[in-house]
């Protein structure tokens, strides 16, 4: 038997190691000028500017350095891989490869920016500067080959900023990764992978509704969409169906029948690093950015009033839209909106049996919880099965360490998406349900 103190401390580097692959980039507050990075301040912050081995490496902007920790590169963001609340983003996996390529068991070392007074983020990652041995920094290596954007919400130094927007757009200029076709593979990619599909539907020249399947919204000026539209995505990713109609309701949506896409419907998905797509006749626009949405469905809503399907085409291209052939169609749409609408339907029969969406509700109790499998974590310290993708809110299954001999070998892939049902003690950890296993009888599989 492990010891609880034992228990505490495998969860606490587990959960180190969770917040890695889960959290963007979110620097401390920085001071309004440089200051000078010095080696008493390093020492005196527990870093240094000597070359450490990368043991690990959690996605193309993460990686663990042995003696150091968790870094976080400063000044690019590659898409999202293993966040707790988004989709996996397109080139995430190929961002991910290449840094692991670069760095993987090479010597690094760092360096800090001046703004960034304590070198840490709020959750504790190192944020630096990554060079390998042969003096390449790893962040413009990420730029030059299309795997990331420059970063500059927060102060940088200034020569690395400008250099870093620099390879960015000359990476956007050839067309590479991200920015290939102006980023058209990404919105096939999006489709391809049944990603939420979000309609605005115009009421009137100035204001639109919002659907998600079945769900409407009441009408809204264009300047309120991109907000609500937010709330929307976010909604939809983070929690599971049951919880997901309940938020629905309290963002104002009413559940009707569903309408097929009409002359003034516009379909929108999310992208990678906060953008936008927008769908429409045919044609799409890639990476809107923030800030934008409100005049580009001003544009639109003003098309639809001027134009016929001749000139509506003609304006599209004029303004960065690309034929897309192959839109789902209203039914394909259904299908896509209802897997993210339809609560699971338990299948075993017994009082005991419960899904996985209402398994918080019997915390302390032992029941039998059946669902699917879609995300799996193995830390090394610790095996992670998760029902959702967001598992900050939703039951985990934790097999620890000393167990992982008794169950299959890789059980992060083994169980990947088997529907199974579980039995054991539900129990609260960090204000989520949970379910340690200490054996693969509790675990029968039932479908996959």
């Amino acid at each position: 038997m492990v010891s609880a103190f034992n228990i505490k401390f495998l969860r606490v580097a587990a959960a180190l190691t969770a917040l890695a692959f889960a959290c963007p980039f979110v620097a401390v507050p920085y001071d309004d000028r440089p200051r000078p990075v010095t080696d008493e301040l390093l020492r005196n912050l527990g870093l240094d500017r000597e070359y450490h081995r990368c043991t690990h490496v959690a996605d193309g902007d993460t990686l663990t350095l042995d003696g150091l920790g968790i870094v976080r590169f400063v000044g690019v963001d590659t898409p999202e891989k293993n966040h707790p609340m988004l989709p996996v983003q397109f080139m995430a996996e190929e961002s991910s490869a290449f840094t692991k390529s670069l760095c993987m068991n090479r010597q690094i070392r760092l360096e800090y920016d001046p703004y960034d007074d304590d070198k840490r983020g709020n959750y504790g990652r190192i944020l630096g500067y990554v060079y390998l041995s042969d003096g390449t920094l790893v962040q413009e290596a990420l730029l030059k080959q299309g795997y990331a954007i420059a970063y500059t919400k927060y102060p940088l130094d200034e020569n690395k900023r400008d250099r870093f927007l620099a390879l960015e757009r000359e990476a956007r200029e050839r067309g590479i990764n991200l920015w290939k076709e102006d980023g058209m593979p990404e919105v096939r990619w999006i489709l391809d992978q049944k990603q939420a599909l979000m309609q605005a539907e115009r009421a009137s020249p100035s204001s639109w509704r919002l659907r998600f399947g079945d769900w409407s919204s009441e009408p809204s000026p264009c300047v309120e969409m991109e907000h609500k539209l937010n709330d929307l995505y976010s909604a939809i990713y983070s929690l599971c169906p049951r919880d997901l109609r309940e938020r629905l309701k309290q963002l104002g949506f009413y559940q009707g029948r569903p309408r097929a896409p009409t002359r003034e419907t516009v379909t929108m998905i999310g992208m990678a690093h906060r953008k936008w797509g927008l769908i429409h006749g045919g044609f799409a626009r890639p990476r809107t950015s923030s800030g934008l949405l409100a005049a580009d469905l001003q544009k639109l809503s003003r098309w639809m009033d001027l134009s016929g399907p001749t000139e509506m085409k003609t304006l599209l291209i004029e303004n960065g839209y690309h034929p897309l052939p192959q839109m789902p169609d209203a039914s394909q749409i259904g299908e896509i909106t209802s897997a993210f609408l339809a609560s699971y339907q338990v299948q075993t029969t017994g009082k005991n049996a419960v899904s996985w969406e209402t398994a918080g509700q019997y915390i302390g109790k032992r029941r039998s919880v059946e669902g699917k499998i879609i995300r799996t974590h193995n830390s090394g310290k610790a095996c992670y099965l998760n029902f959702h993708n967001n598992f900050t809110r939703y039951l985990s299954l934790v097999i620890f360490q000393e167990d992982l001999w008794k169950f299959p070998p890789q059980p992060e892939s083994f169980y990947l998406n088997k529907t199974i049902l579980v039995r054991g003690k539900i129990e609260e950890y960090e204000g989520r349900p949970e379910i340690v296993l200490r054996h693969p009888k509790q675990i029968v599989i039932l479908e996959g």
